[in-house]
């Protein structure tokens, strides 16, 4: 394997991940990114500012990658990890929540443009019978990171069984390997020097002006092809909030919630391994491995939400208190279970948890796989990428919108803590309809037939080059 081996390049961008959004996910896994369950509408409020800020970015960072390389948006949206986890550490000493919003949305800038960057080098350097080998190997090394990272708290917090909130060396722990991966961008090679097993370049760069790359950014909108897979991006971020807040954060101490995560993360690599090998059956066409694909990934979100409906109904928001002269959601609504004191209660959610990192891996796994089905050229990957990002975190915006109404499991204080309903089932219901509204659009639209795969080599625009 050589260094300019585009398998080397996806290993190196999985290690930037494992290192950046990897570690940012050990922290958000745990819920309320390690803030304790009387602070969720901090977290909450962050997201919906992240998600805005990521949405927007994604939509034109595929014309900055195209402009100015991988290497920069890596290095740079990288960055901006260190500092949003810099924020709730100051949280917990000044309750800065304008520092943490204002944190919240130059990550969304950064990540738009560390995702985008990514989404073009992982489906736009493999070649055809390759893109899913290509998405398990750095869906694994990435999620190696959520691991990894779960273990840094449960390590330093061990022995604290009381703690819900995690520590100031947690924090201190995850903004070095954040700052570390972000700097590890510089090992990437310039793209035009990545070859692929015959020799050939993965791509010829196009020398675009910043108009005609936004212009096709935008023209994205009105490809058929995008537009049917706008219910399944739409809903690829909405179940973490639920997932990570409702049955993680508000459930468990600080250790428990970290052991659900490590978990939680190492279902998805194993997720993406298995799912990756199956779309990649090479005795199956694309649209058998499509279909087939499909109907695997149906059917374990039906399995596991069904349990996660049992699951929600001994949980969720049952009352609510004067806290100050406001209402505010009741604290005996948090049943804080621990993994050592109450192993019975325990055991059957941690079951419930991995199998919602399985679907995750399964669910994000195949909506890489159709488009990079649809390119095998980096630039047009790239736009992909950034159209992807870009609906996923409109859905991100709204998500903890839903957990904070009055159908939701963490509702904010005021008319919306004191009028819960439902004891939080309607958000879990709306989380699953938009699920499966994704799966079975796709079911229905995405078929890609292989004559149907662009293959073209962008051409190097010399009338466009600026000097």
């Amino acid at each position: 394997m050589k260094y300019s081996d585009p398998i080397t390049q996806v290993i190196i961008v999985g290690f930037i991940c494992f290192c950046c959004p990897g570690m940012f996910n050990a922290l958000n896994g745990a819920g309320s990114y390690g803030l304790e369950p009387k602070d969720s509408d901090v977290g909450n409020k962050a997201s919906t500012a992240l998600s805005c800020m990521f949405a927007f970015s994604s939509l034109f960072a595929g014309a900055l990658f195209n402009i100015f390389g991988h290497r920069v948006l890596l290095i740079l949206g990288g960055l901006t990890y260190t500092l949003y986890v810099a924020s709730y550490l100051t949280y917990h000493y000044v309750q800065s929540l304008a520092f943490v919003v204002v944190a919240s949305c130059l990550l969304g800038i950064g990540a738009g443009w560390l995702w985008t960057a990514q989404g073009a080098v992982m489906m736009g350097y493999p070649e055809e019978g390759e893109k899913g080998r290509f998405f398990s190997i750095f869906w694994t090394i990435f999620n190696c990171g959520g691991v990894i990272g779960c273990i840094i708290p449960l390590a330093i917090q061990w022995n604290d069984s009381k703690a819900t909130g995690a520590s100031t060396a947690s924090y201190a722990a995850f903004m070095t390997l954040m700052t570390i991966g972000a700097l590890g961008s510089v090992a990437l090679l310039p793209t035009n020097k990545v070859f692929r097993k015959d020799g050939s370049p993965v791509v010829k760069v196009s020398y675009a002006n910043p108009a005609g790359e936004f212009l096709a950014v935008i023209k994205l909108f009105s490809d058929w092809r995008m537009l049917c897979l706008v219910p399944m991006f739409f809903s690829s971020n909405w179940f973490y909030t639920y997932q990570f807040n409702a049955v993680n954060a508000f459930n468990f101490t600080i250790r428990t919630r970290s052991m659900n995560s490590m978990f939680y993360w190492l279902a998805q690599i194993i997720g993406s391994i298995l799912y990756g090998a199956f779309l990649d059956k090479k005795e199956w066409t694309r649209t058998t491995r499509a279909r087939y694909g499909l109907f695997l990934l149906a059917g374990t979100l039906a399995a596991t939400y069904a349990g996660g409906f049992v699951y929600q109904s001994k949980i969720g928001p049952k009352g609510w208190i004067l806290e100050n002269g406001v209402e505010v959601k009741d604290p005996a609504s948090w049943v804080i279970y621990d993994l050592v004191d109450d192993t019975s209660n325990w055991i059957g959610p941690f079951f419930l948890y991995f199998m919602y990192g399985i679907t995750d891996a399964m669910y994000q796994g195949f909506s890489y796989w159709v488009m990079g089905a649809l390119t095998n050229d980096t630039n047009t990957a790239a736009k992909y990428a950034g159209f992807y990002k870009f609906v996923q975190n409109l859905g991100g915006i709204l998500a903890p919108i839903v957990q904070t109404s009055t159908i939701g499991n963490g509702p904010s204080a005021g008319a919306n803590a004191r009028n819960v309903t439902s004891q939080g089932m309607g958000e879990l219901i709306v989380c699953v309809v938009l699920i499966f509204a994704g799966v079975l659009k796709a079911i229905k639209d995405t078929t890609v037939e292989d004559s149907e795969v662009s293959t073209e080599k962008t051409e190097v625009a010399y009338d466009d080059v600026k000097a």
